[in-house]
């Protein structure tokens, strides 16, 4: 992991996240990019100054902003990593997002999640849950107020599907700097059929093809997938849990599932790691040459 993208909208409340995204990215020994995204204030036409010129101030003012905000939260922390900051003017925070990820190649983007304490609000209308839409760049949503201990136990959820095998293998990228225990649990119904076995095979193409040796596999019965996953948090106290968002056939699966991450992401209390599905597949195959071996199901 190389590039690591957080934005911020500089408040008090966003702090922890900062900090979260600071401690994350020495730990990986990747570079962090501190992106703010600012709206342009309406400047007076009739200023002695050109229009031109008075941006170019207000964006040197929103860097300084940035800057004094990052070295306040962080204070002595920064003598050891240094992050590079970055100021976007754009009216809508997710399209910035997108277009920093893209230009740095990064590996991983963080943000907070959708919180009332947040200076712009619900942080200009859910920032994460628009991002689901469009960024192919891994999304680590941090919830209001995490805290940053480390990663001992990662819980990703499984459908039993060839794409998760290379959605587990960057996640051992993760997980590895770490020593990281990478839990995969698939939840089901209670009356749900052949998922055992299911479970036995997946298990075995797992291992045989991702050689991590800190990985388990479970079962979770439960009505709805949404409980079952937080069942699963509270019995197994993980300190990320980690979501494909898969694509389906039919429209409403794609719906039903992008609306389970977010209701996921209202939910919990632990950061949520989303793999874009797109992403994902194109990944597989090219990392994976004989996709018809695997077969899971």
């Amino acid at each position: 992991m190389k590039n690591i993208v957080y934005a911020t909208n500089c408040s008090p409340t966003a702090a922890s996240a900062l900090r979260y995204a600071y401690r994350l990215a020495s730990a990986m020994d990747a570079q962090l990019h501190i992106l703010h995204v600012y709206e342009l204030n309406p400047f007076v036409t009739a200023s002695v100054r050109s229009r031109g010129q008075l941006e170019q101030n207000f964006a040197a003012e929103q860097h300084k902003v940035l800057e004094n905000y990052c070295r306040k939260q962080l204070e002595h922390e920064l003598e050891s990593h240094t992050p590079t900051y970055i100021i976007k003017e754009n009216d809508s925070v997710a399209e910035a997002i997108v277009a920093a990820a893209n230009e740095l190649t990064a590996d991983l983007v963080l943000v907070g999640a959708k919180t009332s304490k947040s200076l712009r609000g619900l942080f200009a209308g859910n920032i994460a849950g628009t991002l689901l839409n469009t960024i192919t760049v891994p999304l680590l949503i941090l919830p209001y107020q995490v805290y940053y201990h480390g990663l001992s136990t990662l819980l990703y959820a499984t459908d039993f599907e060839e794409v998760d095998l290379f959605a587990l293998k960057k996640l051992t990228k993760l997980a590895a700097p770490y020593g990281a225990l990478i839990k995969v649990v698939h939840v089901s119904s209670k009356n749900e059929q052949g998922t055992a076995k299911k479970m036995e095979r997946f298990e075995k193409v797992v291992k045989d093809s991702i050689h991590y040796p800190e990985m388990v596999f479970t079962l979770q019965k439960s009505e709805n997938i949404a409980d079952g996953l937080r069942e699963s948090i509270e019995k197994e106290i993980p300190d990320m849990l980690v979501m494909l968002e898969r694509e389906h056939t039919s429209w409403y699966d794609k719906l039903f599932h992008k609306d389970m991450i977010r209701a996921m992401e209202h939910r919990i209390t632990i950061p949520l790691l989303v793999f874009n599905a797109k992403n994902v597949r194109a990944g597989f195959a090219e990392t994976f040459d004989d996709a018809s071996q695997f077969e899971l199901a």
